[in-house]
Order: structure tokens, then C-alpha cells, then sequence
């Protein structure tokens, strides 16, 4: 069995990015069957540029290692307390890869119908393999599992073999053990093809090269769907929970288990960032511009940070501060709204053949690895039609803002008008208060003056009338002397005399 030979230990891209998201980097299984669908999908993809396939295979893996995560922490604590995980429909180990950096291998069976992929995951990854069939009733195993994940299945299954491999699965579960599998919602189907009545819609065409269509196509389903056909798999028993696009924001995840070891309100389920670099372009002066945007949908989530590494260094630190319609047209989220950002990178710390990694952080702590590539190469593939929609977007970024500006401006000079009027208005008034003031002035100044002059004349009596208290004092004093003399004494028996003698007049 032949691997993809990209020297990969030692490529600086590869490299950059398993240092960020791997567990344990140095211990970190990179090697690729060259017959595994997923990775040629996304080669596909990225018309044939293997350094970015291998980024985007490696990313899904450690993103649906993510989703997993939260669910084995919220039902066992974590993957240390599962006693065994099945892996069904695992392909050729994109997801395993990060799963045996989180338990033993020993615990861990991986499941497929490709032999050769199970060969590839037993030999290379050290887990325990099970060749999966084409029948569902052909599907026998002897045991059964804690922790069983079908990620990617039964978005290709008919109608006919859905409700056979659901049952498959479930009776391998043990009694605590939980089911996870994933389905495209009727949301991601053509609006314009009809939902049958069942719930169940199924197109016989997928990314697979090899199996018949007709039997692994393309099925969408609603929820009322998934939940009749879980009550009939567990004869009413089974508890399921189901989280809107938990794989990679695309596929619904639901949860099944026979006991409610703990609610699923207690799920807090929350999704990674996302973002993307629409300008990567070098400046007139060398400096390195980027541009482009970063969101968060969770329920009160934020994008903490934005940061540029530069061959595994940290040299830049940005956040969003501009707002994008785009991409919360997008995600049909106002908390989108604001997600544009840009930065420049001097060019002491930025060369060509240098590895960039951008990536965002959320208020969670998730963190997404928005790119991972040689600077060059992500120059080559940004500057040209991306700048200019950059530039047209600025454009009405900026007519937006002059209309409000305009409005501003109007409504600032309709406040300045009122304003000049008031402070006419208090003009005249602080002159007639002025004018006021200068007449109570003048006029306090001659009460000040008839009350100085009344304060002389008050003065000037109460001087009089002291002297003619000591005159009237003198006065008394004299007739006291008077009376009390021999002479007085006589006039007055002289005068008693003659007022007996009726000579004495009046």
C-alpha cells in the first residue's frame, strides 16, 4: 500500500500547522494512503496544489476531533474514562489521526468497507479494525462499544438501508454508551427540489469515485425524520439530542443514548471561528498587506483576536473593526456584521519564502486556522481579482460612510444654527442685565451717600444731645445747690408767709 511522498516531516508548511494543532506534534501521524478519497476530494479542490489539500485534510480531522471532544466530555468527562470507540465509516483515518493523540489506540476499532483503509488505519495508526459490507444485515460483530461515531454516513444513505444500519449501530452500544452520526438537514438541499412527505431525500450522486451511487449517493432528512426513526431502532427507549451543523458548520450532528447520565442542556455546545484572507499583496514599500474577515456565531461569541505568525513566531495581533454585509448576509447574523479586518506586516519580518499562519480565536478558546501556507503562495493566489472586490468594497464602504457623514454634518449644522440663536438670544439679554446692572450701580452709589450724609447729621445730633444732657445735668445740679441753701430757705418761709396772709400771688 503506497503513501502520498511529500516529504512531510520536514515541509515547513505541513510542519507549521501540525505544531498548532496538533496535540503532540512530534508524535503526529502524517502519512496519507494516496487511495483516500477525502484527501483527493479536497485536492480537487484546490486544483491540485497538494501543500493546501493536506492543510484542509488535516484541519477537518482535527475539527471534527473538536466536536467529538465536547461531546465525550459532556457525557464521560473525557476520553480517558471511554473504554472503547468505534470509528464507523472511517475512511482512511483523517479523524483517527487526532483521536489516538487523546486515547490508546488499543481502544479504539475503525470501521470500513474499503479493506484497504482498515489495513492502512491497523498498520499505521496501531487501532483495531473491522471490514465493514455493503448489506447492513451482513454487518456482524460480537461486541459492543461505548463510544460509536458514523461521521459522514448517513448524509449518502437511501431510504432503504438508513433505518437497517441505525439499528446495526445502536445494538452495538452499550448500556452508558452513546451513538453520534451525522446527516445533511433538508436546509442544504436545491430549494428548488421538494421535501417528499417522509422526510427523506435521496440523490444518487456523491464525492465517491467508487461505490455505486445508488447505494451511496446524497440524502438530506429533517429532524421529524431522524427522531421516528431512532424511537423505532430503541423501541422507545433511546434519548437523542440533536446540534444544528456540528460538523464543520455543514452536516447535523445528533446525539442517541440509552441513559440520560446527564441532560443535554448541560451540552454546551459551541462552534469553532471562521475567516478568510480575500487580500494578501505586497506594497509599494515591501510591507505585506493582509485583508479579509473573521466571525463568530455562537450565541454571545466573539472573535477575541486575530493572529499572523511568521515561521511559527507571533509578529502581529488584529481584531475585526469593520463592518462587512457580506458576511453577515452570509451567516445571516448581525453579529457578523462587524468582521472585516486588514494588517501589515513590515518587510524586516516577512519574506516570500516565509510560512504565514493567520488564525482566530474566539472567546471559547477554539481557535481556527484561517490559512497555512508560504507567503508566496498565498500572494500568488490573493492579489489580483480578490483586490479588486477588496476595492469595491471599500468603495462602498466609503460611500456608506460619507452619506453619514452628510446627515451628520446637516444635523450638526441645523444644531449649530439653534445654538447661534440661543446665544444671540443670551446676548441681549446679558446687555439688559448689564444696563440693569449699571442703574442699581448708580443707584446704590447715591444711597451710599445719603447714608453717609444721614450717618453725619445722626452724628451730629447725637453730639447735641449729649451736651444738652450734661447742660440739663448742670442745671438740676445748680437748683439742688439752690434749695438746699438758708437763703432758699427764707424765700420759701416767706412766700408761705404771705400765701397765709393772702398777699402771696399766683
Amino acid at each position: 500500500m503506497s503513501v502520498i511522498n511529500l516529504d512531510l516531516v520536514e515541509n515547513p508548511v505541513i510542519k507549521a500547522f501540525i505544531r498548532e494543532q496538533a496535540k503532540f506534534p512530534e508524535d503526529f501521524k502524517l502519512n496519507i494512503c494516496e487511495d483516500d478519497e477525502m484527501y483527493l476530494f479536497a485536492l480537487s479542490n484546490v486544483k491540485d496544489d497538494r501543500e493546501r489539500a493536506l492543510v484542509r485534510y488535516y484541519a477537518i480531522g482535527r475539527r471534527i476531533l473538536d466536536t467529538v471532544k465536547q461531546v465525550v466530555a459532556w457525557h464521560f468527562g473525557s476520553f480517558e474514562n471511554v473504554p472503547s470507540f468505534l470509528d464507523f465509516a472511517c475512511g482512511y483515518g483523517r479523524f483517527t489521526r487526532f483521536l489516538i493523540q487523546e486515547m490508546p489506540p488499543e481502544r479504539i476499532w475503525v470501521s470500513d468497507i474499503y479493506a484497504n483503509a482498515v489495513e492502512f488505519q491497523t498498520e499505521y495508526l496501531g487501532v483495531s479494525g473491522i471490514v465493514s459490507t455493503g448489506k447492513p444485515e451482513n454487518y456482524l460483530i460480537d461486541r459492543k462499544f461505548d463510544c460509536i461515531l458514523a461521521n459522514s454516513f448517513f448524509s449518502h444513505m437511501p431510504e432503504r438501508t438508513f433505518t437497517s444500519w441505525l439499528q446495526n449501530l445502536y445494538n452495538l452500544l452499550t448500556p452508558n454508551g452513546i451513538l453520534m452520526f451525522s446527516v445533511h438537514d433538508e436546509c442544504l438541499r436545491d430549494p428548488n427540489v421538494e421535501m417528499p412527505a417522509k422526510g427523506i431525500l435521496f440523490s444518487p450522486r456523491s464525492e465517491s469515485q467508487s461505490l455505486d451511487q445508488e447505494e451511496y449517493g446524497t440524502t438530506y432528512v429533517n429532524e421529524q425524520f431522524v427522531r421516528e426513526i431512532v424511537q423505532e431502532v430503541s423501541a422507545g427507549k433511546a434519548f437523542v439530542h440533536r446540534i444544528k451543523k456540528g460538523i464543520c458548520r455543514f452536516q447535523d450532528l445528533y446525539v442517541v443514548t440509552n441513559e440520560l447520565v446527564r441532560d443535554f442542556s448541560q451540552l454546551k455546545f459551541t462552534h469553532h471561528p471562521e475567516g478568510y484572507i480575500d487580500v494578501a499583496a505586497f506594497t509599494n514599500k515591501e510591507n505585506l498587506y493582509l485583508e479579509g474577515w473573521v466571525a463568530d456565531v455562537n450565541f454571545g461569541g466573539r472573535i477575541e483576536e486575530l493572529q499572523v505568525l511568521v515561521n511559527g513566531e507571533l509578529v502581529q495581533r488584529c481584531e475585526p473593526f469593520y463592518d462587512r454585509p457580506d458576511v453577515a448576509g452570509h451567516f445571516q447574523s448581525d453579529g457578523a456584521l462587524q468582521s472585516g479586518w486588514s494588517c501589515y506586516l513590515p518587510k524586516n519580518t516577512v519574506a516570500p519564502q516565509d510560512v504565514l499562519t493567520v488564525k482566530a480565536i474566539n472567546n471559547y478558546g477554539w481557535e481556527w486556522i484561517i490559512e497555512t501556507c508560504t507567503v508566496e503562495s498565498l500572494v500568488s493566489q490573493r492579489e489580483s481579482r480578490p483586490l479588486l472586490g477588496s476595492t469595491k468594497r471599500k468603495l462602498k464602504l466609503i460611500e456608506t460612510q460619507l452619506a453619514s457623514a452628510k446627515i451628520e454634518l446637516e444635523q450638526s449644522q441645523s444644531k449649530l444654527m439653534i445654538t447661534q440663536t440661543k446665544l444671540e438670544e443670551s446676548q441681549t439679554k446679558l446687555e439688559e442685565s448689564q444696563t440693569k446692572l449699571v442703574l442699581a450701580q448708580t443707584h446704590l452709589a447715591q444711597t451710599q451717600n445719603q447714608l453717609e450724609s444721614v450717618q453725619t447729621q445722626a452724628e451730629q445730633t447725637e453730639n447735641q444731645l449729649i451736651n444738652v444732657k450734661k447742660q440739663l445735668e448742670q442745671a438740676h445740679n445748680r437748683v439742688l445747690a439752690m434749695e438746699t441753701s438758708k437763703f432758699w430757705k427764707l424765700r420759701s418761709a416767706w412766700f408761705q408767709v404771705r400765701r397765709s396772709l393772702g398777699l402771696a400771688g399766683d
